[in-house]
């Protein structure tokens, strides 16, 4: 496994934003291997919740989802979000809560984040990321 998506490139392919995106991400999957994390998991679960049909929408998300492994946020991972949190802390430049987790299982499984959020994760520099929607 080489790759883990971040929230925003799990849901711009389950509604279409980026066309093409959503062919990458099972290509790529073939290929390398793509998993997801329970963290993108839960932030897409909370949002089918607000949706008007989430029935509807929750299952379009599981139907995505299954396709690939899911990573938990684990002890290994706590100690990586700590020391990624320290390290943003002391220079002034938090990121989300769930942002910095899905990043602190990426770094502790050596895989690469693909996100659209360029700017916020590029502010992890031991951090591999990348933008599949510009591809």
């Amino acid at each position: 496994m080489r790759y883990l998506l971040d929230t925003n490139i799990c849901i711009y392919c389950t509604n279409g934003r980026y066309p093409q995106l959503f062919n990458r991400v099972l290509s790529r999957h073939q290929m390398t291997g793509v998993a997801i994390s329970a963290i993108s998991k839960a932030e897409m679960y909370a949002g089918s919740y607000r949706r008007r049909s989430p029935v509807v929408y929750r299952q379009e998300q599981d139907e995505f989802f299954s396709r690939f492994p899911s990573l938990p946020f684990n002890d290994d991972a706590a100690d990586v979000y700590g020391r990624i949190h320290a390290f943003l802390r002391d220079r002034g430049q938090l990121m989300g809560v769930a942002d910095m987790q899905i990043a602190a299982i990426a770094m502790v499984h050596g895989l690469t984040v693909v996100t659209h959020d360029m700017r916020g994760f590029a502010r992890l520099v031991d951090l591999p990321i990348e933008d599949w929607t510009t591809e």
